[in-house]
């Protein structure tokens, strides 16, 4: 089973209108669309999860996204890639405020500290 692409064309004016709600989620235009569509999709489903997953953690833990996830760490890379992507772009745009990034690593990987 691969991946499939569908094309839609919007108006100045829709597209502007799907920017604003997508950044005020937090997530790219295509992410917000997919996820408008397919209510509870696996993104939505780990992207929340991974919330809960920092909100749980003592204030100065330093951690990585694949660390929160550990054994549950299986989804395929696209999605992998798009929690990360998706993740630092809230952080460093400050929707999400308890949390800072630390940088990547030798492998990489970004670490972050909760606050």
């Amino acid at each position: 089973m691969g991946n499939k692409s569908v094309q839609i064309l919007f108006s100045d004016e829709e597209f502007r209108l799907l920017e604003i709600e997508a950044i005020k989620s937090g997530l790219t235009v295509p992410l917000y669309i997919k996820g408008q569509v397919l209510k509870n999709s696996e993104f939505d489903n780990c992207y929340k999860k991974l919330i809960n997953k920092v909100e749980e953690l003592p204030s100065g833990t330093r951690f990585t996204i694949q660390l929160l996830f550990g054994i549950e760490w299986t989804m395929n890379r696209g999605l992998k890639l798009s929690l990360g992507k998706t993740y630092y772009k809230r952080v460093k745009d400050g929707t999400i405020v308890n949390v800072r990034p630390e940088g990547k690593d030798s492998s990489n990987v970004m670490w972050y500290e909760k606050l």
